[in-house]
């Protein structure tokens, strides 16, 4: 860690690998906790908890059960896991039965019962899950080349987010079964990207945002960006803004601005790497000074 000078705090461990780091209050006391694989630390530097587990572990964090505490969501290579605040493991899960699940998870109400729910990616299917672990759907996907992860965004204003994933060859919205609700071609080698949602050009309707790159194509591509768009612009305008891996709308001003308390998005939207509708409460879209 770094202080505001660039000069070193303290540092943690030496594994090197593809994954984000998160920051979230996880001891209810001042100061915010840094999640780095399935580690958590105090600002100091001190160890809040350690699962001594290592590599590609993406951590999510949201109100996930029936208590006012987040827990974090543990993305590993061959397994899921919930652990509540103070680390303690609630279930482990495999989704599908497959390995390669170290890819960026998000987190939203996507079948409209007010509840939130998660949306996981492998390399061959695409799969949304209640918080007991009960599958809601799954979709097949196209992903051997990385760590794609998932968004979603209520673009109707229904109440139902639908879910937005991009694979290597295609970028798809699913409504809350799981069906197809559209496909756009892209191009992309994954990495540990995934789509963002946000009304770029201040038209009061959202646009959906997806990279692509030449990994696939022997060094070519027509594009690295995509922005695609309602043709009659009738999707619900989101904040103007995304501006990291681990984004929870909390964490930035809609003019970019970093709050030096961040409310606990748990306590609010309770979603992670998702977008929030203006039009469904903008109150909650930008944090106070």
């Amino acid at each position: 860690m770094y202080d505001h000078n660039g000069v070193e705090i303290w540092t943690r461990g030496n594994d090197s690998s593809y994954n984000a780091s998160a920051i979230a209050d996880l001891d209810g006391q001042p100061g915010l906790e840094v999640l780095i694989g399935g580690a958590a630390f105090h600002a100091d530097g001190s160890t809040w908890y350690d699962t001594n587990q290592f590599g590609w572990i993406f951590p999510q964090i949201a109100n996930l059960d029936a208590d006012p505490q987040p827990e974090v969501l543990l993305a590993l290579d061959n397994k899921i896991e919930l652990r509540q605040h103070d680390g303690t493991l609630v279930w482990n899960f495999t989704p599908n039965g497959q390995n390669d699940l170290s890819r960026p998870i998000n987190i939203h109400d996507l079948d409209g019962d007010a509840a939130p729910e998660f949306g996981v990616s492998a390399p061959n299917f695409y799969g949304v899950y209640e918080t007991n672990q009960a599958l809601l759907w799954q979709a097949a996907v196209i992903d051997q080349s990385g760590q794609a992860g998932g968004t979603a965004f209520d673009f109707l204003g229904g109440g139902k987010a639908q879910a937005i994933y991009a694979d290597e060859h295609t970028v798809w919205v699913f409504d809350e079964m799981g069906s197809p609700l559209m496909d756009t071609p892209h191009l992309s080698g994954t990495i540990i990207e995934y789509p963002v949602v946000a009304d770029i050009d201040n038209d009061g309707s959202s646009e959906i945002l997806v990279v692509s790159n030449t990994l696939l194509n022997g060094g070519v591509v027509p594009f690295t960006v995509q922005a695609v768009r309602d043709v009659q612009d009738r999707w619900v305008q989101g904040r103007r803004i995304w501006n990291q891996h681990t984004y929870h709308v909390t964490n930035v001003r809609e003019d970019g601005t970093i709050p030096q308390f961040e409310p606990p998005h748990w306590t609010k939207l309770n979603t992670y790497r998702t977008q929030a509708q203006i039009a469904a409460g903008g109150e909650v879209c930008i944090p106070p000074q």
